[in-house]
C-alpha cells in the first residue's frame, strides 16, 4: 500500500491533467509602443516622448495581468519592429500584423499619442487580429489636463477593453 506522501504524487499526476483540460494556452498578444505624434503641437517639449512610452507601459503591465491572454516579451516586439523599420518606414498595420505572425501572437496592439497643445492630446489605438488581419477595435480618446496622468490612464481603458473584444471575439468562435 502506498504511503500518504505517495497517494499526495498520484493525486497530483491524476488531478493536475484534469484541472487544465479545455482551459488550452493563452492567446499570446503583441504590444507594439505607442508612437508619439507632435507635428500638429503648438509647443514641443522635452518630457513630450515620455508620455507615449508611459502610456505604452501602461497598456503592457495592465494587459500583462489579465489571466486571458499572454503579452509577448517587449524586447522581442521591438526587435521584430526593428527589422522591419530598417528601410526608415514606421510600423503600419501591415508591419505590425507581420511582427505578430512572426512572434506567434494572436493580436497586435497598436497606436499613437497625438499632442495638440499642452493640455490636449489624444489616444489612438487599435487591436488587430492577426489570423483575419483586420481591426477588431479601435479606440480614440481625447486627453485633457496632465498628459503624464492621462495618457497612461487612456491606455489601461484600451487594455481593458481589449479584454472584453477578446472575450466577445473568443465567445463567437465557440472557444
Amino acid at each position: 500500500m502506498p504511503t500518504p506522501s505517495r497517494w499526495a504524487v498520484i493525486l497530483s499526476l491524476v488531478v493536475a491533467p484534469l484541472a487544465g483540460q479545455g482551459a488550452g494556452p493563452q492567446p499570446a498578444i503583441a504590444v507594439l509602443n505607442l508612437r508619439f505624434d507632435g507635428e500638429h503641437a503648438n509647443v514641443l517639449e522635452p518630457g513630450d516622448t515620455a508620455v507615449a512610452a508611459a502610456a505604452t507601459s501602461a497598456l503592457r503591465s495592465t494587459l500583462q495581468g489579465s489571466d486571458r491572454l499572454a503579452v509577448v516579451d517587449s524586447a522581442r516586439v521591438a526587435a521584430a519592429v526593428a527589422a522591419r523599420e530598417a528601410d526608415g518606414n514606421p510600423c503600419d498595420n501591415a508591419c505590425g500584423l507581420a511582427v505578430a505572425r512572426e512572434l506567434g501572437a494572436a493580436w497586435v496592439a497598436r497606436g499613437r499619442i497625438t499632442k495638440t497643445s499642452n493640455l490636449v492630446w489624444v489616444f489612438v489605438a487599435e487591436l488587430l487580429e492577426v489570423g483575419g488581419s483586420k481591426a477588431v477595435l479601435r479606440d480614440s480618446y481625447e486627453l485633457k489636463g496632465d498628459a503624464t496622468r492621462m495618457a497612461p490612464a487612456g491606455a489601461r481603458v484600451f487594455a481593458q477593453r481589449i479584454e472584453r473584444a477578446l472575450d466577445t471575439a473568443t465567445a463567437a468562435v465557440g472557444r
